[in-house]
């Protein structure tokens, strides 16, 4: 297996880890069992910012997809799927953000509840999809050169401070 694939992997489970987390606490605070904790929903919110949306998504987007486009050009039709959830995915982390406020000011608890969930099942199918649909054509088509890139630009990751 690749170096790339394995963190990619890690990092789903890390996101996961997250999400689950989320919703957790807020299953919590539905049952009425804990005090909503916007502290930790925000900070949650700056890990997603700051790993999925600023440095996960895009070596995806700019080594793997385009390497893999390059190799497989049937791929392209999954790739334009998973590439517009990249930016949906920001779009939609704005939005919590945006009814965690208004949630904390004296808005709707359910609005900000049902957006949680349904951010969570999205992020879910779309790690899904990349690694059910992506990684198994990416192992099979790209060259050794190819997953030297892409090992080398995931790397990096690993020595981030987050």
């Amino acid at each position: 297996m690749h170096n790339a694939i394995t963190i990619i992997r890690d990092e789903h489970r890390s996101i996961a880890s997250v999400l689950k987390g989320l919703l957790d606490h807020i299953a919590r605070v539905r049952a009425g069992t804990e005090e909503a904790d916007f502290a930790l929903f925000a900070a949650m919110f700056d890990y997603i910012e700051a790993v999925p949306e600023k440095v996960h998504h895009p070596k995806e987007n700019e080594y793997l997809f385009r390497l893999l486009r390059q190799r497989d050009p049937e791929a392209a039709t999954i790739l334009d799927v998973l590439e517009a959830q990249h930016e949906e995915g920001g779009e939609l982390l704005e939005a919590l953000r945006r009814k965690l406020g208004a949630w904390r000011d004296g808005g709707s608890f359910e609005a900000f509840d049902q957006a949680l969930s349904a951010y969570a099942e999205f992020t879910w199918d779309h790690m899904g999809k990349e690694e059910n649909l992506v990684i198994p054509r990416a192992e099979k088509s790209l060259t050794a050169d190819d997953w030297q890139v892409i090992d080398t630009a995931f790397a990096a990751n690993r020595g981030s401070a987050w």
